[in-house]
């Protein structure tokens, strides 16, 4: 017990470890679905963490994607091949996933959930079973193509991407920047101007693109401080062409996919951020009860037990909080501030905890000894991504007025 405690005599199970494997507010079914996908992610994903994040290994976080064919297809519908389980079930698996490797579960994310889901709920039945069955079974990947480089948190209002209506196909010309999946994605649900005459918001219209088109470039993938190994990539949009048939709703009124599916981006992204804070409280948790200073375990300080008695407030509250939302919106209730708001919480917290992790292991937690620097670094993207963690509170009070007025 004296000295240093290094990781691997912490017998760390990556995220699980701390966490009963019944949670009382899930079904039996929910609670077995969990402990199906964390017995698959010991088996195929553990090994290769340290490869994917040391490496930023594209490669292999794709070669995993096509393996999860059993959890690719959690909420598209039967007749396209899929399980049609619904929001709750996905956030399940983000929250599993996440607290092995939270590039790989974006990477599913984007693809399993962007992608699909607006497709599932506005594609053309057509449309449902030409391109949902390729996500379902893994040979296809799919993205979701929204942020440009004149965009950023003003992402409609700075859309300066074309699509020009020529008879029974539209031109596209521009570009998109910080598309996760982009280099590697068959299909994009891409948000093109088809309307310059009046407000952005009034004439954008969601496509799906097919990747195969000519003109379409990928030019660079970016490198991120952290979810190394999923791919997050720069695009170009050279005079490609796109079928009308590929319209997904109706023209004109592409706001509506998008706002659609940030409500789902925005839980599904929340999961994830229990599954980081999630593993870094074991590690931390476990570290605290096997090091001694003072000729005392660490965890016997309050400095220390407090610590992480406030990481597991927050992570116990937050996931009830995510389980709730996600049931409203499996149930058709309009819940977006309570999106907003479960999404910008988690993911401050899941920046606080993992900080806070480092502080409590020390030394060796600003190490790559231990993955606790890999889990800040990751932590950081949620108050950016999916909408940053100020924009979430400019919605919130944006829907307070919608609620109760001024």
């Amino acid at each position: 017990m004296e000295g240093h405690v290094h990781f691997e005599d912490l017998n760390i199970e990556y995220g699980y470890s701390c966490m009963p494997e019944r949670l009382h507010y899930y079904s039996n079914e929910e609670n077995d679905f969990r402990m199906e996908v964390r017995k698959w992610c010991k088996e195929n994903v553990e090994p290769v963490i340290e490869k994917i994040d040391r490496e930023r290994n594209y490669e292999l976080v794709v070669e995993i994607l096509r393996k999860m064919k059993p959890y690719l297809n959690i909420i598209i519908p039967e007749e396209a091949g899929g399980l049609g389980k619904g929001v709750l079930y996905r956030t399940i698996f983000g929250e599993e996933l996440t607290a092995f490797n939270y590039a790989l579960a974006s990477t599913f994310g984007a693809s399993s959930c962007l992608f699909a889901g607006p497709v599932i709920e506005f594609g053309t039945p057509e449309q449902k079973k030409k391109f949902l069955s390729g996500i379902a079974d893994g040979t296809k990947i799919g993205a979701i193509g929204v942020t440009e480089p004149t965009g950023g948190s003003d992402a409609i209002g700075g859309m300066k991407l074309k699509a020009k209506r020529e008879g029974d196909h539209y031109i596209l010309n521009g570009e998109k920047c910080f598309i996760t999946n982009g280099s590697v994605a068959d299909y994009i649900c891409l948000y093109a101007i088809t309307n310059d005459k009046v407000k952005p918001h009034q004439g954008m219209t969601a496509f799906i693109f097919e990747t195969d088109t000519p003109g379409f470039e990928v030019i660079k993938d970016y490198k991120h401080l952290g979810r190394r190994g999923m791919p997050n990539s720069h695009l170009r949009f050279n005079n490609c062409k796109v079928s009308v048939e590929n319209v997904l709703h109706k023209e004109n009124v592409g706001l509506d996919v998008l706002l659609f599916g940030l409500d789902g981006e925005r839980t599904f992204t929340a999961s994830q951020y229990l599954g980081i804070s999630r593993s870094a409280f074991e590690v931390a948790y476990k570290y605290a009860h096997r090091r001694m200073q003072f000729k005392r375990p660490l965890y016997s300080f309050e400095g220390i037990s407090f610590k992480l008695s406030e990481m597991f407030m927050s992570i116990e509250l937050n996931r009830m909080a995510v389980t709730q939302i996600a049931r409203m919106l499996d149930d058709g209730h309009y819940c977006r501030a309570s999106v907003a708001a479960i999404k910008a919480r988690l993911a401050d917290d899941s920046v606080k905890t993992t900080q806070e992790a480092i502080q409590i292991v020390g030394g060796l937690g600003y190490t790559e000894e231990y993955p606790l620097e890999r889990y800040y670094r990751d932590a950081k993207v949620g108050q950016i991504s999916a909408g940053t963690a100020e924009i979430m509170r400019y919605l919130i009070s944006r829907e307070m007025i919608r609620m109760w007025g001024k």
